[in-house]
């Protein structure tokens, strides 16, 4: 995956219940379980078997000790059930609160920073674009539902259209990829400047983790492709430039 998807992916490792941390609470409870269905059962033979069968008549009730051992078994539960919920509640809220937390500042992150930040689905449509768009002379929201090859401003874009649009992950995703996109042009600086260079990162977006992207004959969704494009030049750089008056 890409520096940016690589940025994001540990983030939700961290906050959601792992396989690990789900399978850990469940023995936790079945062991609490256990403990107290020993306990219970423990207290019946030694104390209250005797005095509750002397009330009553083995022979007009053979279904007694089947029903106890169950009711047993149902109440050890009835105690422990509740903690598992309550730990499951609790687990639910922190993410809740934690994703809500990241989603803010990841979204600071995304509308401050002066990398160009696009999503494109599997048709190489743009789906999403930061603020950093304006930089090429667009509004927001602008670029979205255009496909990518039109804002490309090269002879050879039909060559940098495939490694743009990838489905790969990890070291076989596009790096520093040299492109130039088009700038609006219903911008004021498009008839000076027709185009800006951007060195772009390209990697695909799966349902699926990296590692299972990467293994053959597993069934995996793709989603469309994240691009990040550096700008090479510095925004003050890219102003058009005053004719020097003849002397």
């Amino acid at each position: 995956m890409c520096q940016f998807g690589t940025f994001l992916r540990p983030f939700h490792e961290r906050i959601l219940m792992s396989p690990e941390d789900f399978k850990k609470k469940l023995w936790n409870h079945f062991g609490a379980t256990l403990f107290l269905v020993l306990v219970l059962s423990l207290l019946w033979e030694f104390g209250l078997e005797g005095v509750i069968k002397s009330a009553i008549s083995p022979g007009e009730t053979p279904w007694f000790d089947t029903a106890v051992h169950i009711g047993i078994v149902l109440l050890a539960m009835i105690f422990t059930v509740p903690s598992l919920m309550g730990g499951f509640r609790e687990s639910g809220t922190k993410t809740i609160i934690e994703l809500g937390k990241t989603e803010r500042r990841y979204k600071s992150i995304v509308e401050s920073t002066n990398d160009l930040i696009f999503q494109l689905d599997n048709h190489g449509i743009v789906v999403f674009a930061n603020p950093a768009v304006r930089l090429l002379g667009y509004e927001d929201g602008e670029i979205i539902g255009e496909f990518v090859g039109d804002l490309l401003f090269m002879d050879n874009k039909d060559e940098m259209l495939p490694r743009i649009m990838t489905k790969r992950v990890g070291h076989r995703a596009t790096y520093h990829l040299p492109v130039q996109l088009r700038t609006s042009p219903n911008s004021v600086i498009s008839n000076d400047i027709p185009a800006i260079e951007f060195a772009v990162d390209a990697c695909g977006l799966w349902e699926e983790s990296d590692e299972l992207v990467q293994t053959r004959g597993v069934d995996k969704t793709f989603l469309g492709t994240l691009c990040i494009a550096r700008p090479v030049l510095k925004p003050e750089d890219l102003q058009p430039r005053k004719e020097t008056e003849a002397v």
